[in-house]
């Protein structure tokens, strides 16, 4: 009996499912839609099974009658830079409400190409250093 015929209803397919990469738009629309969830109270992880975290940072005391800052982020990066917007207790819903109106409707353009390029630059960043490492350990 030959190895085909003996085992060929064992054969295993080893490819590897690669996920599709989301574009930043998509991202953004992912991580809007996250956030709402969050807001509504519901445990949301992230791909590797933690926690997200909130655009909604407390401030550690109240300034100018407001309780926290809004940053909203793509991926690691924040969408407005070093720039966050201040928000009072309760106006959470409708902020991002209106921020996924911007969003969707063309408003935010500028920032997200900003974000496209930042990832890009990190992207392009990190496959130089594998590929270093690569030839490093071909070398040893």
């Amino acid at each position: 009996m030959s190895f085909f015929s003996k085992y060929s209803e064992r054969k295993l397919d080893k490819t590897k499912k690669v996920a599709k990469r989301l574009s930043v738009r998509e991202m953004l629309s992912r991580d809007i839609e996250n956030q709402t969830k969050l807001l509504s109270g519901a445990v949301v992880n992230n791909s590797k099974g933690k926690s997200i975290r909130s655009w909604f940072k407390k401030y550690d005391k109240a300034r100018n009658g407001f309780e926290g800052e809004f940053v909203p982020f793509i991926g690691i990066s924040a969408i407005f830079g070093n720039t966050s917007y201040a928000y009072k207790k309760g106006d959470e819903k409708d902020m991002l409400s209106d921020f996924a109106k911007d969003a969707k409707s063309g408003e935010l353009d500028s920032y997200i190409k900003e974000v496209e390029k930042k990832l890009e630059e990190a992207n392009k960043k990190a496959n130089l250093k594998r590929t270093e490492n690569k030839k490093n350990k071909v070398k040893e």
